[in-house]
């Protein structure tokens, strides 16, 4: 039996994604100082890629192609930490609260879970932020524009328009049948 309990593990998840608080606030307030543009949509389709940041912050934004009708595209906000870095924050976290590796181990085989995932999962559900391991590193994504979600806006406009003319029919066919 370890000593770790599923309160403990929030609370391990809890301080490992303050720790990460000054980079997803930086990444919150980079995107909403974008200024999206038909120049740089254009330079990001034709590079790929773009360095932006401050002094103390430096992200990546990223554009990705949306195999769809309307040549749409998806762009984003990339942060990367070195995974040794990630590591150290997670032990560093499980140490000030008493906890030994072997204890997450344990608790991760005991029920079936994942720190790692768990983490994620919040920072997503905390600041829309995903995070991926990857080889050496932990990448953090923030999608600051979304092309799927213009159409979609317009589908659901479509729909709601539908619905709502068809009740309007339907109100005043009852309304001239009395």
């Amino acid at each position: 039996m370890y000593s770790l309990t599923y309160d403990l593990w929030k609370d391990l998840i809890s301080d490992v994604i303050d720790a990460h608080g000054p980079l997803f606030m930086a990444m919150l307030h980079a995107a909403e100082g974008l200024s999206l543009s038909k120049a740089l949509v254009d330079e990001l389709k034709q590079m790929g890629v773009k360095e932006i940041g401050d002094n103390s912050w430096h992200f990546l934004l990223e554009i990705d192609p949306i195999a769809d009708q309307i040549e749409g595209f998806s762009i984003s906000l990339l942060a990367a930490e070195d995974r040794k870095v990630f590591e150290l924050i997670v032990a560093n976290a499980a140490m000030a609260r008493g906890v030994s590796s072997d204890d997450i181990e344990g608790f991760e085989l005991e029920h079936g879970l994942d720190l790692d995932e768990d983490i994620f999962v919040e920072i997503e559900d905390i600041y829309d932020i995903r995070a991926e391991t990857v080889e050496n590193g932990v990448f953090f994504e923030l999608v600051v524009f979304d092309s799927q979600d213009i159409d979609n806006s317009r589908e659901s406009d479509e729909a709601w328009a539908d619905d709502a003319s068809a009740g309007y029919s339907t109100a005043n066919h009852q309304d001239s049948t009395k």
